[in-house]
């Protein structure tokens, strides 16, 4: 857990301004970060969330400090992009 709070921390989160009527931010590699840390944060996503709809998809969110956290990119390995809202 020391990980997932230090990735959340040292990562710079922007607001997804293209989509505010789905108001989330995200953090992107080419900002900040290593690959292995976000693909380590996607997986422990993959293996701590629950599933939920998103329209017709499936996706894990990983619900935590007032915020749910989620990655789209597939495979896992590939990750580097992570959203995040506000509960």
């Amino acid at each position: 857990m020391e990980d997932v709070i230090k990735f959340i921390e040292s990562n710079v989160w922007t607001f997804a301004k293209t989509m505010a009527y789905i108001p989330h931010e995200y953090a992107v590699l080419s900002k900040s970060g290593k690959r292995e840390d976000y693909v380590k944060f996607a997986k422990f996503i993959q293996e701590n969330g629950v599933t939920e709809y998103f329209g017709k998809r499936k996706y894990k969110y990983l619900y935590l400090d007032g915020y749910k956290y989620w990655s789209m990119d597939f495979p896992i390995e590939r990750t580097d992009l992570i959203n995040r809202a506000k509960i």
